[in-house]
This record gives C-alpha cells, sequence and structure tokens, in this order.
C-alpha cells in the first residue's frame, strides 16, 4: 500500500483551516497543521510534507518569515501562498522567497485541489521529502 502524501497547513484562523483540513483530507492526502510560523518550520522538520499551503498574516513569524527561512536553509518544498492580500508586490516578494503558486481568499475547493496537485506535479517531487538538503 502506498503512503499518502502528506500536506501541511499553516493557517491561523481556526474556520479556514477546519476547512482547509477537510478539503484536502476529502481528496485524499494526509495533512498537519500549523497556526504561526515558528510551528510551521518546526512541524516542517517532524511532518516532512511533501507540499504546504501557507498563510502570510500569522502570528509570530509570518509567511514571508517561513518562505526567507526554508530560502535561507535551501529547503525546495513546493509552497502554495494562500492569503488575503491582494496586492501585487505581495505576490512578487512570496515568488521571490521561492513560493510556487499564490492564491487569494476567498478561495473555492476546486481552486485549493487544482493548486495542490499542480504542486505536487513539479518536478522537484522526484526526490523524496527525506532527500531534502538541509543547510545551516
Amino acid at each position: 500500500m502506498r503512503a499518502k502524501m502528506r500536506i501541511l497547513i499553516a493557517e491561523d484562523d481556526a474556520g479556514i483551516c477546519d476547512l482547509l483540513r477537510d478539503q484536502i483530507e476529502a481528496a485524499g492526502f494526509e495533512t498537519n497543521v500549523a497556526r504561526d510560523g515558528y510551528e510551521a518550520l518546526e512541524r516542517i522538520f517532524h511532518f516532512r510534507p511533501h507540499a504546504m499551503v501557507l498563510d502570510i498574516n500569522m502570528p509570530g513569524l509570518d509567511g514571508f518569515g517561513v518562505l526567507q527561512s526554508l530560502k535561507d536553509r535551501a529547503i525546495r518544498l513546493p509552497v502554495l501562498v494562500l492569503t488575503a492580500r491582494h496586492d501585487v508586490s505581495d505576490v512578487r516578494r512570496a515568488v521571490s522567497l521561492g513560493a510556487r503558486d499564490y492564491l487569494t481568499k476567498p478561495f473555492t475547493e476546486a481552486q485549493v485541489k487544482a493548486r495542490i496537485a499542480r504542486l505536487l506535479r513539479a518536478p522537484i517531487l522526484a526526490s523524496s521529502p527525506s532527500d531534502t538538503v538541509f543547510v545551516e
């Protein structure tokens, strides 16, 4: 039996987080949740996700800080930014920090599922999460 693909959801809004978790699990993925950026980084190292859905506006370390930390450590994790921030400069910043996709709230279930499917088809996933290079 093949293991399920793992998706980390980093979102501080409990309602949105629960909705995302339900939708993503219904699509056949295993999920884990982080409510702030620091928790998201910790979950990346322990949960070993294949992809992450990341909010920008989180307490503590925001989504940009998470992306910067991943970039600084050369962690190549496919990230879908899912945020209320609509400004083009935010999109550019997220992409320059390594986000693969950017979707603004409100969103539909179909949009989230399609974006996650696209992330998981990316060539970077040819190696397993255990092959990720961590640079201190």
